[in-house]
């Protein structure tokens, strides 16, 4: 064998060792690839390692919603749903009514599963990305809410019993990692015999947290969430708006949460 061809065989022999370990090195990467890839839940659409984030949304039920205030209700529900929750993130939906412990439990939870974009341009199809966003997601939650009669007149409005609920039953239930928010809409007026806000003065939140009845409307499950307040027209307006947003800001920050936001819904 000429030394040329000696050269030219070691040359074969060595491209197709490269070759090999190529392809080695190729089918380990995609083996671990498909080894360490999250999975997602059928049922709750959540990531398996557990959801990144959650979004809590309270829906007051105890006073008739006025006509633009339910139109802005959906509205701003339909908003957070397509421009605001991450991807991978757990919506829990709690309706407040006048007996709190049958609305302990959440009547929708799930996780965004996503929408469509750039970054799942190479792994996913359009069609399922987009059925599952709108048929398992998106949607249920509206008809869920198109379920509520927004129309009901409660004797009680058990407001610091159900914010105590969402924080044990909704922030604290789940393999749940990352930022917390919880969303109220409601006109913030608590009303039980114990106390209510459309009778007398409304005590500052230092001197209502002195009484036998703040003593137990504490909800440490609440500590780490960011708070925002869609405040809805109050049957009674008793409390002047400083006052009453006073009050659930010392409220919040008191339980280990922030208030960030009030927002008077349309028509207050």
């Amino acid at each position: 064998m000429s030394l040329y061809e000696e050269e030219r065989s070691n040359g074969k022999r060595l491209g197709a060792f490269l070759l090999f370990a190529l392809a080695v090195g190729a089918a380990g990467w995609f083996g671990y690839a498909a080894y360490t890839k999250e999975t997602v839940d059928r049922t709750t659409l959540c990531p398996s390692k557990g959801a990144r984030g959650q979004y809590v949304v309270l829906i007051d039920n105890t006073s008739p919603f006025p006509f633009t205030q339910k139109a802005a209700l959906s509205q701003r529900l339909k908003n957070m749903v397509l421009n605001e929750i991450p991807e991978g993130y757990l919506l829990t939906v709690f309706l407040l009514g006048e007996d709190y412990k049958v609305n302990g439990s959440p009547i929708f939870e799930k996780c965004n599963p996503g929408q469509w974009g750039e970054d799942k341009k190479y792994t996913s199809s359009k069609k399922f990305v987009t059925h599952d966003f709108n048929e398992k997601f998106a949607n249920p939650l509206d008809a869920v809410v198109h379920k509520i009669s927004l129309e009901e007149r409660s004797k009680n409005s058990p407001i610091f019993e159900i914010l105590q609920l969402a924080g044990i039953n909704g922030f604290q239930h789940g393999n749940v990692q990352g930022d917390k928010k919880l969303i109220v809409y409601s006109d913030m007026m608590a009303n039980m015999s114990q106390f209510s806000m459309y009778k007398g003065v409304l005590p500052t939140y230092a001197e209502f947290s002195k009484t036998p009845y703040g003593h137990l409307s504490v909800a440490p499950a609440l500590g780490g969430a960011t708070v925002t307040i869609n405040l809805l027209a109050a049957d009674q307006k008793t409390v002047p708006y400083r006052k009453l947003t006073q009050f659930w800001a010392e409220y919040f920050e008191a339980n280990g949460a922030s208030l960030q936001t009030v927002e008077p819904m349309e028509g207050l």
